[in-house]
């Protein structure tokens, strides 16, 4: 075995040593020997924030974990939690692995009960973990800005009212409770309509769900249900308030809603006055069709949606849109980074409260005269 050789530094310091006397020498072992004392970092006070079950800012201090992180309580709603941003599989028994693997499958269009059997979970598990995703990347969509030209049109889909009205009874979370379908309960006609598959009228009318999307020069993406039937310029304000660039220029078809509200909002827009024009040319809407065609695609693929998760299944798209051109493990992959550190984590009894939104009760199934029709 070779012996180790000085390098010529360490020479260079060992002939110096060598230099000094006896009494230099030691004072020089001494110092070595003695580890240099670490410096005292001061960590910056930690912010207690807001409470993010209910946004209060009334909390107080509750503790320690036992890794060391400060806990706070939330005075009016008396929920705990910590300083550190969550990942989205927090209080889950499986590790992040699995979580990721469910994120691959789901980007392929696998369903609850395919999902359930590739990882060994439960169906409704199956259920909650995927609205728990598609519930954070919609809280994560909610400052995006759209700038230069936006195209902007709106997409219409049968109001549905899928799922199984003994869905609380098969959780065995409470004694059992007949609850009437919910086609009964927000549907006018009273009729189940087969999942959503039809309307009580032809062509556009208020028993349809319009979810107006955009699509920015920026590539970023923004939409989500508004009303019931054709939009107004309030509908369309509702949607897209807080998320117009300074230098945004809609483009959109010859709707009086998006005339309305360009003039109301006092925003540069272009409008295509022909179906023509909307494919082809300098400006058109052509971007925003695909999104629309991809929207729809994704809801055939789960085999329908149900109206009051819809906005999720929407915000899925947009994940797509904002990804192309890449595998379904990279985009997995990109989704568990996104969603590593989430604000708010949504809870299964949350999930579980969901209902349809409030335009779903307002009007339904109005038989109105068919001179706003639009086609979809």
């Amino acid at each position: 075995m070779k012996k180790p050789k000085l390098s010529k530094e360490a020479l260079e310091a060992y002939k110096a040593l060598m230099k000094l006397s006896e009494e230099e020498q030691k004072l020089v072992f001494c110092k070595v020997s003695q580890p240099e004392p670490e410096e005292s970092v001061q960590e910056p006070p930690k912010e207690k924030g807001n409470c993010p079950h209910c946004w209060s800012s009334h909390v107080s201090k509750y503790g320690k974990t036992p890794a060391g992180y400060q806990r706070f309580i939330c005075v009016d709603c008396r929920k705990t939690f910590g300083v550190k941003e969550r990942p989205v599989w927090i209080g889950s028994h499986f590790p992040k692995e699995v979580w990721m693997e469910y994120m691959r499958l789901m980007n392929t269009g696998a369903t609850l009960k395919d999902l359930a059997e590739a990882l060994d979970i439960n169906v409704t598990t199956a259920f909650y973990w995927r609205h728990k995703i598609l519930t954070a990347l919609k809280d994560g969509k909610s400052d995006v800005v759209l700038e230069e030209h936006t195209q902007a049109d709106e997409t219409f889909t049968y109001l549905n009212t899928k799922g199984n009205k003994n869905a609380n009874n098969n959780l065995h979370t409470h004694k059992p409770t007949n609850r009437a379908p919910d086609y009964k309960s927000v549907r006018k006609s009273g009729h189940r309509h087969g999942r959503g598959s039809c309307s009580s009228t032809r062509g556009l009318n208020q028993g349809l769900v319009c979810t107006p999307l955009a699509i920015g020069g920026n590539e970023i993406c923004w939409g989500r249900p508004s009303n019931m039937g054709a939009p107004s310029s309030d509908d369309l304000d509702s949607v897209y308030t807080g998320h117009l660039g300074e230098t945004v220029i809609l483009v959109t078809d010859a709707s009086r809603a998006a005339g309305k509200y360009a003039q109301d909002k006092e925003l540069p827009i272009i409008q295509l006055k022909s179906e023509t024009e909307s494919r082809q040319g300098k400006y058109n809407l052509q971007k925003v069709n695909k999104l629309h065609s991809a929207f729809k695609q994704d809801l055939a693929r789960f085999n329908g949606v149900s109206t009051k998760y819809l906005e999720n299944y929407a915000n899925l798209t947009i994940f797509k849109q904002e990804t192309p051109s890449i595998s379904g493990i990279a985009r997995a992959t990109l989704l568990v980074e996104k969603l590593s550190n989430v604000p708010r984590v949504a809870r299964w009894k949350e999930l579980r409260k969901t209902d349809y939104p409030s335009f779903v009760y307002e009007v339904l199934d109005k038989d109105e005269p068919s001179e706003n029709e639009v086609s979809t």
